[in-house]
């Protein structure tokens, strides 16, 4: 990310949100920018023109018929421009703004769906999408000022200016002089305003997750049972803090020398009075200016200033807005590497799964899978053991696809799985991963994971895969049944499902997709080992026609596999039943009876 943008890439950055303002809320933006120009329109018609033409009829001795005419004409045009300017505050900006939020924060939540996975990895992806997702709201809200300040106050600006040119030109001159120094001053303190906010950016992060620490309920119980760390935690929050302040005394100085600079010496000082000076000397001495020339001179360049420092101002903020718009499409234009070869559909139906020599590792030099090689026939059930750190995990990511080998493929129904549209053949997978999410809605929305369509066809599905996965819905608790919302985050009706429960309602995600191959990654590790032994008879049975795939380190989990293919520092070391690994009397066999009290009451 650059810390400082051209000009032509600040207006390159303008122009993109214009384009999209416009197509997402063209009629918003048309009323938009009627509003910012009638404004000003009425503003200089108002304060300039009226006052001019007022005090050169009363300075020629004119009829007051002409002044109470013109007064009219004004008051009416005031009250129609009131009435407009009400309906578009009120009502047409607030819902025009809402529209603009929810389609560039849509197209930030799309793009974080498509890319991969691997980019939350890297520190600078995830500080890129950190700031898109911070700032998407904030940019908008600018460019809609800027929209405003630049167009509006080019109005003003340029109607004063004219006008001003019309009546003494000679005024004129000064604004020449003053307004080159000042943009150029402008550009210079924007850059330090730029850096600043960027160099602050990594420690507000850091900052902001130790604040999470404090209020996510996550943390709650751990912060009750280990005290100590909440010492630890405001430690690094004042830490990060001071650095803060650091980054806003090394800017803090240089950004006061450039507005004293500008605010005062320039604008007060310089260019006050050399404007009084020149107007004085024309009434007083040249004897060239009328009274109502003086004030209305002295109007139009006091409003073109004050239009002119607030666009300056407005340009300070561009430019800081457009380095935010820079990152928000850095992020909006990246490419997905993992992609569909020729975007074959997969066949309907079980297939054969196959891993042929498959090496993998999430950083360069470090590989986590070496050489990994097995195959999976339809129906068939197979499991993955070892102990934590043995790269179990780590296939079942490259078996969704969610990361790419770095030799070797994966081949379903025959095809290598990049031929394949991604996100249709991770569809055609069920998964359940060790690390699930459940959300703060409704029970029903956390087994289907869509948008639902209320039919009773999907009740009866979703109840189907609770009951399936033993969620026990007849709870005292659930006082809503499929609707009772999990989580109290929001809902004070909510319900805070146990690590068990919570396991239950995952595999019902996958079960009720009915998926042909499914993926168990450790699925009952909150289970006790009688519930689990049930739970795996019951999935044995469920997925009878199916192909799974087990991966454990609980081996009560497996034992009826038809296969198992034990890991170990990212490889294979050992495959068979149950009974066949046993009687190799291997490491299998070790890990076996290391286990075997924990579950011998079940076996």
């Amino acid at each position: 990310m650059k810390e400082t943008l051209t000009w032509r890439q600040i207006i390159a950055q303008q122009w993109y949100l214009t384009k999209f303002c416009f197509k997402k809320a063209p009629g918003f933006m048309a009323y938009h920018l009627f509003e910012c120009i009638k404004l000003q329109v009425s503003i200089f018609m108002e304060f300039t023109w009226a006052v001019n033409y007022v005090l050169t009829v009363v300075e020629q001795g004119g009829d007051f018929r002409k002044v109470l005419w013109c007064m009219g004409i004004l008051m009416a045009a005031i009250a129609v421009s009131t009435v407009t300017f009400a309906i578009y505050k009120h009502y047409v900006f607030p819902r025009g703004k809402q529209t603009l939020y929810q389609a560039l924060r849509m197209e930030i939540y799309e793009k974080a769906k498509e890319i991969d996975l691997s980019c939350y990895d890297d520190k600078d992806f995830y500080e890129n999408f950190i700031l898109a997702t911070e700032e998407t709201d904030r940019c908008l809200d600018r460019y809609l000022a800027f929209e405003t300040s630049i167009i509006a106050r080019s109005v003003g600006a340029l109607s004063s200016i004219i006008y001003c040119a019309y009546i003494n030109p000679a005024a004129l001159l000064v604004m020449a002089v003053v307004v080159p120094l000042e943009l150029l001053c402008v550009a210079q303190e924007n850059k330090k305003r730029v850096a600043a906010r960027l160099e602050r950016l990594p420690h507000e992060q850091q900052r902001e997750y130790g604040n999470r620490v404090f209020y996510l309920s996550d943390y709650a119980g751990e912060l009750r049972l280990y005290p100590q760390m909440k010492d630890t935690c405001r430690e690094d929050y004042a830490e990060e803090n001071h650095k803060i302040e650091a980054v806003n005394k090394k800017y803090g100085k240089q950004l006061f020398a450039y507005g004293l600079f500008h605010d005062v010496l320039l604008s007060r000082i310089v260019k006050e009075g050399a404007v009084w000076s020149l107007l004085l000397y024309q009434m007083l001495v040249l004897r060239v200016l009328s009274g109502a020339q003086l004030v209305t001179s002295r109007s139009c360049i006091w409003r073109t200033s004050s239009n002119i420092e607030v666009i300056i101002d407005s340009l300070r903020t561009v430019a800081e807005n457009s380095a935010y718009i820079y990152r928000i499409r850095e992020f909006l234009q990246m490419k997905p590497t993992i992609v569909s070869e020729n975007e074959k559909a997969v066949p309907e139906g079980s297939g054969s799964l196959s891993i042929d020599h498959v090496d993998f590792g999430y950083l360069p030099g470090r590989p986590v899978l070496k050489d990994v090689t097995f195959a999976v026939e339809p129906g068939q059930k197979i499991a993955l053991v070892g102990y934590n750190g043995s790269g179990k995990t780590t296939l079942v990511k490259l078996l969704l696809r969610l990361y790419d080998p770095d030799a070797g493929k994966i081949c379903y129904h025959g095809e290598d799985i990049k031929k394949y549209q991604v996100m249709s053949y991770r569809r055609s997978i069920g998964s359940v991963f060790q690390d699930f999410k459940l959300y703060a809605a409704t029970l029903k929305e956390n087994v289907l994971m869509d948008v639902e369509d209320g039919s009773r066809d999907e009740n009866y599905n979703v109840e189907k895969a609770l009951y399936d996965a033993h969620f026990t819905l007849e709870n005292n608790r659930l006082f809503y049944q499929i609707e009772t919302p999990l989580t109290t985050e929001f809902e004070k009706d909510g319900v805070n499902l146990s690590g068990g429960e919570a396991q239950k309602v995952a595999i019902a995600r996958t079960l009720y997709r009915k998926q042909n191959l499914i993926i168990m990654d450790e699925p009952s590790s909150a289970l006790d080992p009688l519930a689990e032994y049930r739970l795996n008879q019951e999935l044995n049975e469920i997925a009878k026609d199916k192909t799974v795939i087990f991966i454990s380190h609980r081996l009560s989990t497996v034992r009826d596999a038809d296969c198992i293919y034990m890991m170990e520092n990212g490889r294979i070391v050992e495959s068979g039943t149950h009974e066949e690994l046993l009687a190799e009397d291997g490491k299998y066999a070790a890990m076996w009876k290391i286990q075997a009290g924990l579950y011998s009451d079940v076996c």
